[in-house]
């Protein structure tokens, strides 16, 4: 088990993921008022698609590459080789399928030159992913932290020059977000073979790879899952609405998925800390505190963006997206509920068994699907919040009824709030007087 408790590492990534709260903020306050709704649509309309993408080409490699090297399953310097050679592999097929859907299935005539450009970043996004598996894996939180804000850092301000400054508008985005990925690769791979001192050596660990692929596919598909629940509804919006109505959708996840903060950060360091450790009965025990706390802020912080958003979304993004307020205030339920699933789904994860994830959101996958066909047509971007909500509660619910089986223990135990839960205040005092006492 490593020194540092569960709470310093949490709060590690946590900050990380605020940083890339504020700047993904910015990012989305600039070119949502630089753009205007049509431009910010077709934005995120050209985004959603590597994103999908990745999440299932990537393979699961991230999670399996944590698995492998928090259990040692071979030597580091193996893995490590054995994820580049798997990297090129990933980016080649990420590309393909990217291309064939821009050209194939996107009926707006867009630049060639984004298109390009978005294909080119692909690889490098690709290895920021797998690079995070890498620092997880090795309980290296500092730098898994800044492998995780850094490109979003980098990114802000790149936006700042090309779509502020330059003006070159939607395309002057996608070069901020290339630019800020190769500087994050060039760190990694310093990093990888000049800290680590890895030496990589691109040959052929079949023993590695099988393991890593089989256990990573299971990983790919229930993320791939995943991403086609929470972005589907922008597809389909794109398919049977107007660009306008994706771009005031879209700018309510965002808001509505800043609730997402608390369970990421906390996810990482369960995958990383069930990998490394065989005390199972003490991380089930610290999995279910976190739990319950992170659903009660969540819910503390979901009822403060449900009043305060009629008030700053103008404000802050302009008039026009005054839209986005009631989008925001129905899809609250459904991403209070995903919490839970994320940090149940991240133990059983890093105990190896994602397989879990697919039986359960498949069928929500499938309602999420059929409820967006039906309601987007009548009520728009409202409609698609209604069916996220739904696809999001049958998927939470199932999982967290599986996990208590699965685990021996009963919902009661998981959810019975207690006073031990809020130990990190002791440790948060500890951490501040501590600092206090270095200055």
């Amino acid at each position: 088990m490593a020194k540092r408790t569960f709470f310093r590492d949490i709060l590690s990534i946590l900050s990380s993921n605020l940083t890339v709260a504020f700047c993904n903020l910015a990012i989305g306050i600039l070119l949502s008022r630089l753009l205007g709704a049509a431009g910010y649509g077709l934005y995120s309309a050209l985004i959603v698609v590597p994103m999908i993408v990745i999440g299932f080409t990537q393979l699961g490699i991230r999670r399996s590459a944590i698995y492998h090297i928090g259990n040692k399953v071979s030597s580091e310097e193996n893995i490590i080789s054995a994820l580049f050679l798997l990297l090129l592999w990933t980016s080649a097929l990420s590309i393909i399928i990217c291309g064939f859907v821009y050209f194939f299935s996107i009926n707006q005539p867009f630049d060639p030159l984004i298109i390009v450009i978005i294909l080119l970043t692909i690889p490098l996004l690709l290895s920021n992913v797998f690079a995070g598996g890498i620092f997880l894996g090795k309980e290296d939180i500092r730098r898994a932290s800044f492998i995780n804000a850094g490109p979003t850092i980098i990114t802000l301000f790149l936006t700042i020059l090309f779509v502020w400054v330059l003006k070159m508008s939607v395309l002057g985005s996608f070069i901020a977000i290339s630019l800020a990925n190769l500087v994050t690769f060039l760190f990694t791979y310093r990093v990888i073979t000049g800290t680590y001192q890895y030496k990589i050596t691109w040959k052929y660990h079949e023993r590695i790879m099988k393991s890593m692929i089989k256990l990573g596919l299971l990983n790919a598909i229930a993320v791939f899952i995943m991403q086609l629940n929470y972005r589907l509804d922008i597809l389909m919006l794109k398919k049977l609405t107007s660009l306008e109505e994706v771009g005031f959708y879209s700018l309510a996840m965002q808001i509505a998925e800043q609730l997402w903060h608390i369970p990421y950060a906390i996810e990482a360091i369960i995958l990383s800390r069930s990998a490394n450790t065989n005390d199972n009965a003490y991380v089930d025990k610290v999995v279910a505190s976190m739990f319950r706390v992170s659903l009660l802020i969540g819910l503390i912080v979901g009822i403060l963006i449900f009043f305060v958003a009629p008030f700053l979304i103008p404000l802050i993004f302009g008039h026009e997206f005054v839209h986005s307020v009631r989008m925001i205030q129905v899809v609250l339920p459904g991403i209070l509920l995903l919490i839970g699933f994320r940090i149940l789904n991240s133990r059983l994860t890093g105990m190896g068994k994602p397989q879990i994830a697919i039986f359960t959101f498949l069928p929500a996958l499938i309602i999420n699907f059929i409820l967006n066909l039906f309601l987007i047509p009548r009520y728009g971007g409202i409609g698609a919040a209604w069916a996220t909500n739904a696809s999001y509660a049958v998927g939470s619910i199932t999982f967290i009824l599986v996990y208590s089986r699965t685990i021996g223990t009963p919902l009661s135990e998981i959810f019975r709030l207690r006073k031990s839960d809020f130990y990190f205040i002791r440790d948060f005092k500890k951490i501040f007087n501590e600092n206090r006492r270095s200055k």
